[in-house]
């Protein structure tokens, strides 16, 4: 697998690399105060310097954390989509495990699957180690912690955690190599070519900069990479990975956070955008290049793929 050399470089640690692509200088379009936006011409991502210069959010995110049982539906989505109960996923990891609340659902459908999750947050990972106490929590970066997951995984799962990330596309290589050969990783992350996102930018541009909440309120400082279709097929060639399924959705209005009127306003343009074919979130599942290549694009009920116990 091809490594990114040159991370300090990227947009989100300083630099004019787009972390997504590598494309050099990607250009900085939106200057928000205390961080700054840059779209990226070769892929079409957009990237943050929030993190190198400490910028913080707008709001607190209560709604969002105390509601994520209400995703249960989108588990049970994944669920269906990749056929968990009949396949054989034996073994699963979630980076960005937050609560443990999904750990938790893949514990109650597969009972004897071995689980591990990653999570920055101390505070958080210790709930999630108390709602699983069959499940390894890992505590700490993603990349930091994948050393000591118990790879192979015939399941990998990013819920909103992809845009978070300083390196996305050196993290899909280090996740790549942990995926088991007939195995899947998922991501739900940020679309940048959704509705929010660019009315956002619009309102700047078309104010001089002068209305600036709507793209900064899409762009929230604690993302630091917001992803066009084209920079993920980028990414997931260059990891060595296919995209097998890709679909939009959106934030359920229940994690929502924000004053009312802003929150109904936000949930109806979502809801239509979705009815229109597009959405906030885009949702993949990737799968080893050497798997479709061989012809066989379904889940193999295989027990040397990092199955419980082995």
């Amino acid at each position: 697998m091809e490594n990114v050399e040159v991370l300090e470089d990227l947009v989100t640690e300083g630099g004019s690399t787009c972390p997504v692509c590598r494309h050099r200088p990607a250009a900085m379009r939106i200057d928000l105060g205390d961080y700054r936006l840059f779209e990226c011409p070769g892929c079409g991502c957009w990237s943050s310097d929030a993190l190198i210069r400490s910028a913080t959010v707008s709001f607190e995110p209560v709604s969002y954390f105390a509601n994520t049982d209400a995703d249960r539906t989108r588990w049970e989505g994944l669920a269906n989509r990749i056929d968990t109960a009949d396949t054989g996923v034996g073994s699963v990891l979630d980076v960005g495990c937050g609560n443990g609340a999904y750990l938790e659902f893949v514990g109650q459908r597969l009972p004897n699957a071995r689980r591990e999750g990653i999570e920055l947050d101390p505070d958080r990972a210790a709930e999630a180690a108390a709602r699983n106490p069959d499940a390894r929590i890992h505590v700490g970066d993603a990349r930091a912690c994948l050393p000591q997951a118990e790879g192979p995984f015939d399941l990998i799962t990013l819920w909103d955690v992809f845009e978070h990330v300083p390196a996305p596309a050196q993290l899909l290589v280090d996740l790549a190599a942990l995926v088991a050969p007939a195995g899947r990783i998922y991501i739900q992350t940020i679309h940048e070519d959704s509705l929010v996102p660019r009315l956002g930018k619009l309102a700047f541009r078309g104010s001089g900069g002068r209305v600036s909440y709507p793209a900064r309120r899409s762009h929230e400082p604690h993302h630091l990479a917001f992803f066009s279709r084209r920079g993920l097929r980028l990414m997931a060639d260059r990891a060595g990975l296919d995209i097998s399924d890709l679909w939009f959705d959106r934030l359920d209005r229940e994690r929502m956070d924000g004053s009312p009127l802003v929150v109904a306003a936000t949930s109806a343009l979502l809801m239509l955008e979705n009815l229109l074919g597009n959405g906030l979130f885009v949702n993949l599942i990737l799968e080893p290049a050497e798997l479709r290549e061989s012809g066989d694009s379904s889940p193999r009920n295989d027990r040397t793929r990092g199955r419980a116990g082995d």
